[in-house]
């Protein structure tokens, strides 16, 4: 080291230490444009870095960190920050378990290892890591709601509910979040004396907006249970009342971005398979409309494994729409971006499993709006549009609390304005890559299970199974709001539900009615 960078890193370090970390980062960049991989300028940009959010800046500074000091706990804990930052829950996993080696007993990690670990399906692993956080003295009561909702991934009701009370015992500030979690197990009943704290909580001026619409949620359920219909539709909507005014629903642009597929996309070049050993299976749709069901059934065959609600078509898009266009790139016939991005996805979507199987399922409803990504990529894919009656689908998202998007969700009319533009994408797709996607009624599905499991697996390329009819005994794990249902026979009990909110749906019935025909026409097309 030169005495001049020894003069500049005693520099940079005194402002560190008085506090004026942008100076010592000015000065530490000097440093390091004499010596890139000195360790204490890096440092100090990293320190820098973080505290102003710079992603790309930690990312930097780590990797150079790590390659002259791999076990470096402050850099780890950076590049740590960044993979939860970018919802990358596998490589948080697998830095998880060096961390845990050199961080033995940190309690706070283990639980950050937890959510990781259900954001990447791995339920047991999360269970494994939650309850050794309920080992401390004073323990997160987040780690009780977290073990709630393993819990009821598990089938196991009576656990999920003791810790979902635990958690509003020990967390009277965001007790919401636990009274909402004990409705959504759907089979847990409210008793009076429940709905009793419920309102006086609601009732609370420190009530924050987030927790009251939860409260609302919840005792719209509560009402509901108790057939007081016209008390849940007015809880439910000051609920979603109360959440449109933070995440407003940007009807004209969800339209632009329609109305941008069927103009520019009137044709769509299909190359050979890339991949042909590989096939993926997606299941699109409105949410709330059976999507987790089918998944069930399918991933109940032999031949079949399952994933998740999987974003990374999202962010393909998001990247073609970043250089150069989404619509113009996927209309551009470049066999090499294709292969790129079908490399990609089979990559991200591979670390569900050990050996990635040759048939997979990719459950995200949203990806209707990405089916000629999917072809582009997937030529052999199968894509499943579950289709469920308008209205008993429009009353179940309006009485669900999406945790993030769905931002449409808030209003009756929202909902009518987003089914329209999702059947008008579908019946393009429809035309423009005829036979190639298989539209299924939850209504067919529910009254005649076996005719149309046999019908669904054939599309499939799939032998029949019985298996296939006895979903419910399943030991997968599911941690979407359909677990409840997934874990039974299939019935009947929500065909018509929204009957029980007529009146209050009297102001949409007359577009609803129009939304239903032409479901109706998608369906027998």
């Amino acid at each position: 080291m030169t005495s001049r960078i020894a003069t500049l890193l005693e520099q940079a370090l005194q402002l560190k230490q008085q506090n004026h970390l942008s100076s010592a980062a000015m000065y530490a960049r000097k440093v390091l444009k004499k010596e890139p991989a000195n360790l204490i300028a890096n440092q100090i940009l990293l320190e820098f870095a973080q505290s102003n959010n710079d992603i790309n800046a930690v990312d930097s500074c780590t990797s150079v960190i790590l390659q002259i000091e791999p076990d470096n706990v402050p850099a780890l804990l950076a590049q740590l920050k960044t993979y939860e930052v970018k919802e990358l829950h596998f490589k948080a996993i697998v830095l998880h378990e060096k961390l845990q080696q050199l961080r033995s007993g940190d309690y706070d990690l283990a639980y950050r290892k937890a959510l990781s670990c259900l954001s990447a399906g791995k339920v047991l692993e999360a269970e494994a890591a939650l309850l050794y956080c309920c080992q401390q003295e004073q323990v997160n009561p987040f780690v009780y709601l977290n073990l709630g909702h393993v819990y009821k991934a598990k089938g196991s009701s009576t656990l999920a509910l003791e810790n979902y009370q635990l958690f509003i015992a020990k967390e009277t500030k965001s007790a919401a979040v636990g009274y909402w979690s004990l409705a959504d197990l759907k089979d847990f009943t409210f008793t009076p004396q429940l709905i009793a704290e419920m309102q006086s909580i609601l009732a609370a001026a420190t009530l924050s907006a987030g927790n009251k619409a939860l409260m609302l949620f919840a005792l719209g359920r509560a009402y509901e249970q108790s057939k007081q219909f016209d008390k849940s539709f007015t809880a439910m909507n000051q609920a979603n009342q109360i959440l449109a005014q933070y995440r407003p629903f940007k009807a004209e642009q969800y339209a632009n971005l329609i109305k941008g597929f069927i103009a520019d996309l009137p044709s769509l070049p299909i190359e050979q398979q890339h991949n042909p050993d590989f096939t993926p299976v997606f299941i699109v749709g409105m949410p709330r409309s059976g999507t987790t069901l089918v998944e069930q059934i399918l991933a109940s065959h032999s031949k079949v494994e399952s994933t998740d609600e999987l974003p990374y078509l999202e962010r393909i898009a998001l990247e073609m729409e970043i250089n150069g266009g989404y619509v113009k790139n996927l209309a551009n016939p470049n066999f090499q971006l294709t292969t790129k991005f079908s490399q990609q996805y089979l990559e991200q979507a591979g670390q569900y499993f050990d050996t990635t199987p040759k048939i997979f399922i990719d459950k995200n409803p949203n990806n209707f709006l990405h089916i000629a990504l999917i072809l582009r990529l997937f030529p052999q894919a199968k894509i499943i549009n579950v289709v469920r009656d308008p209205l008993d689908n429009a009353m179940s998202v309006f009485k669900q609390h999406f945790s993030n998007g769905h931002d449409y969700s808030y209003s009756l009319p929202g909902i009518a304005f987003y089914w329209q533009g999702y059947l008008s994408l579908m019946f393009h797709w429809h035309n423009l890559f005829a036979g190639k996607i298989y539209h299924l009624s939850y209504e067919a599905l529910v009254a005649e299970p076996e005719p149309q499991i046999r019908k669904l697996l054939n599309y499939c390329q799939l032998d029949f199974e019985p298996d296939c009819l006895t979903f419910y005994n399943s030991k997968r794990l599911v941690l979407t709001p359909s677990v409840s249902q997934v874990q039974q026979p299939i019935n009947n009990k929500s065909v018509g539900s929204w009957q029980q909110y007529q009146s209050q749906l009297t102001p949409v019935l007359s577009d609803f009615s129009k939304i239903r025909i032409k479901a109706n026409e998608l369906l027998n097309s």
